[in-house]
């Protein structure tokens, strides 16, 4: 119910970001996201991931875990700000201002910091604080943006500052989420080893993931120009809605697998939840192909026409990549970050490839068609490797069975009764 309510204001941002900004506005904001979003992946060192797994497994003491957790941070956040710094100023140095760039690189210690403390919270399974960080940090989106950017016309600078109060706001909310839990400062070795050696390996994994699906925007940026990116964007952010409510499930899937008392109980949960699943995505996917057109058009206007034939060509791989997502989190959750990544390195090479070759003539398309191939290599690559592992069937993890339909049925019939009890009552 979170993520319905986060997705629905996410879309509603998306809309009012595109109309105030425009197509040029739009790609410049994404362009200028893009680094700093791909920098704190790998610059998280897997920190939340691992910090979740130790607090989960109770394999330090609370204390130890999260003082070593904000050294980690400090660190982490100044290696970060200087290599971005340095990309911005090679890259971006005379074409945006000194003071957006900036702006920018002050997003990241605060994300950063949010990105640890969700580690806290997860493993301590108060997933209701982590629904509660979101459904804020979307309010203050979109109140922060009509402000800055609707009411006082700052353009993408006031787009740029809204990411930042967000994030302020978000950060603020998450620290006293998990006030109980002692928070110092200390630079305790074998903790801080334990932690970056376990989460290295999820940082890794996560990067690469990543990397597949926003490399695509530098090349594009390279090769065309920012109101190519702003359709593209746009293209993308609608047809990645899709994968949102997954992206919940696979939360909680990482948060249950850590806590799990067998590893089977992981696996049987996993794919239970997967099979439900499937036919809702394919459902809703069918039905935005064909509705692409008019949702584009009525919510942000003819400037992004474009745009739907980035989704149409997406959708396919979008579809296939939340498997991959899904599994990856319960994999991760047991211990074994690693296991998606030769699958996720291939399908960046196949990305990479075909969007050199692709992206000169075709632009925005050629990027769809490219992220769509790749990622439907690594969904039906990664089921298969999967299925081999814990040795079940593509059937059991994809098909619902007669046990699904009959619980199904069930649930019903006890949802009907129930109304019916409250509207004879």
């Amino acid at each position: 119910m979170t993520r319905m309510a986060v997705l629905f204001g996410a879309f509603l941002v998306s809309v009012v970001t595109a109309r105030l900004l425009g197509p040029e506005g739009k790609g410049i904001l994404t362009a200028l996201l893009v680094i700093p979003t791909l920098v704190i992946t790998i610059a998280d060192l897997g920190i939340r991931q691992s910090t979740a797994f130790f607090i989960g497994k109770k394999t330090y003491p609370e204390k130890e875990i999260v003082s070593s957790l904000a050294m980690v941070w400090i660190f982490a956040s100044v290696l970060c700000m200087s290599v971005v710094g340095l990309i911005f100023y090679l890259q971006y140095g005379d074409r945006y201002s000194v003071w957006l760039m900036l702006v920018f690189l002050l997003i990241i210690p605060v994300n950063l910091g949010i990105q640890f403390l969700r580690g806290v919270m997860q493993g301590k399974m108060r997933i209701g604080s982590l629904n509660k960080a979101e459904i804020l940090k979307t309010v203050c989106n979109f109140g922060i943006l009509i402000v800055l950017v609707g009411l006082w016309g700052l353009g993408v600078m006031g787009a740029a500052l809204t990411q930042l109060l967000m994030a302020v706001f978000t950060f603020y909310y998450c620290w006293r989420a998990v006030k109980d839990v002692p928070i110092g400062l200390a630079f305790n070795r074998p903790v801080m080893s334990a932690m970056i050696g376990k989460g290295f390996s999820f940082a890794v994994a996560l990067f690469v993931l990543q990397l597949n699906y926003r490399l695509d925007i530098i090349i594009l940026e390279a090769y065309t120009n920012a109101t190519a990116v702003g359709v593209y964007s746009v293209g993308t952010n609608l047809a990645e809605m899709i994968w949102q409510l997954p992206a919940a499930v696979g939360m909680i899937l990482f948060s249950k697998g850590a806590n799990a008392s067998s590893e089977k109980t992981s696996v049987n949960r996993t794919l239970k939840l997967i099979r439900f699943l499937v036919p809702l995505l394919v459902l809703f996917g069918l039905l935005f192909w064909v509705f692409a057109p008019v949702i584009v058009g009525l919510l942000y206007g003819k400037a992004f026409d474009g745009s739907v034939t980035v989704i149409r060509w997406l959708l396919p791989g979008i579809l296939s990549f939340v498997i991959v997502k899904l599994l990856h989190s319960e994999m991760s959750g047991r211990g074994y970050p690693l296991f998606s990544l030769n699958v996720s390195i291939a399908s960046l090479v196949a990305n990479i490839g075909l969007n050199f070759l692709l992206i000169p003539t075709y632009g925005a398309t050629g990027a769809a068609i490219s992220s769509a191939i790749s990622y439907t290599l690594a969904g039906a690559v990664f089921v298969l490797l999967y299925v081999r592992r814990e040795k079940v069937s593509v059937a059991e993890l994809l098909l619902l069975n007669r046990s699904d339909w009959s619980e199904l049925v069930q649930k019903a019939a006890f949802i009907r009764g129930k109304l019916r009890r409250q509207t004879v009552g």
